[in-house]
């Protein structure tokens, strides 16, 4: 039974112990990951599935672990930052069952990336809120419509789950919004930030598959695909979307949305 879902920013320097000090830069997003823990305590969130944007990410299928996660922040040079679950094995189960019914190509992990901080920044910034035993799922470079085929196939297994249930859709938006950001400035960053923006509002899904794929690669996006599968598995499900922050200090899009479930 899905109660929840949520679209997470994960940049590492939202971390203490990355940031030191500059976390505080991005205090609505801080203050927004405060409000959607609560309401995974509220909601007694028993299970949970992950979307990764930076585990491991193929041409052509998905992918989904297997066996525990254990991952650190070596790569932002924080070594000693580290994160980890069991995993959910009924519910990862029940997920490749579901996409081999739906002929979606999954193959199933055992390893993943150690340094996924699409992963590692939610799991510590929600803490306690994050069950014990989790299930991890990954994006593709697959096209936008099988991304919300894959997500159907992920509803169709919670739908099994009788527990309270939540999936987040980890993502950083547009990552070109400043001169500033280390990517640079693209001229139509703007734009497609705010298209990805009005149709998670409107919970739009065609919206998102409209936009541009080549355009998508110019911007630096990196939320689209997780956020369709979070649209696939909460589809037929009456949701009301809230953005509770928006913002980019260092020039990368940062959008922290809750999806509440009648």
């Amino acid at each position: 039974m899905i109660v929840l879902g949520a679209v997470l920013p994960h940049p590492p320097v939202l971390l203490p112990e990355v940031g030191q000090g500059r976390e505080h830069e991005a205090r609505a997003t801080l203050d927004a990951y405060a409000i959607v823990a609560r309401r995974l305590c509220e909601l007694d969130a028993r299970r949970l599935i992950m979307i990764s944007t930076h585990g491991i990410v193929t041409l052509n299928r998905f992918h989904i672990l297997a066996e525990s996660l254990s991952g650190n922040l070596s790569r932002f040079d924080s070594p000693g930052v580290t994160f980890g679950r069991d995993i959910d094995l009924d519910l990862t189960n029940a997920v490749v069952a579901c996409a081999a019914d739906a002929d979606v190509p999954l193959t199933v992990a055992t390893q993943w990336e150690e340094s996924d901080h699409s992963l590692g920044v939610p799991m510590r910034l929600l803490g306690d809120a994050v069950p014990e035993q989790s299930a991890v799922v990954s994006i593709s470079f697959r096209p936008p419509e099988e991304h919300l085929r894959f997500g159907e196939a992920i509803g169709a297994a919670l739908a099994r789950i009788k527990e309270p249930t939540a999936i987040l859709a980890s993502g950083d938006a547009v990552h070109t919004l400043l001169d500033a950001s280390a990517y640079g400035h693209h001229r139509r960053a703007d734009e497609v930030q705010q298209q990805y923006e009005s149709a998670l509002l409107a919970w739009e899904p065609p919206a998102l598959c409209a936009i541009d794929e080549h355009l998508r690669r110019e911007v630096d996006e990196s939320v689209i695909s997780s956020t369709l599968i979070l649209m696939g598995a909460l589809r037929g499900i009456d949701v009301n979307p809230h953005i509770l922050a928006s913002e980019h200090p260092w020039g990368v899009g940062y959008v922290t949305s809750l999806i509440e479930v009648s």
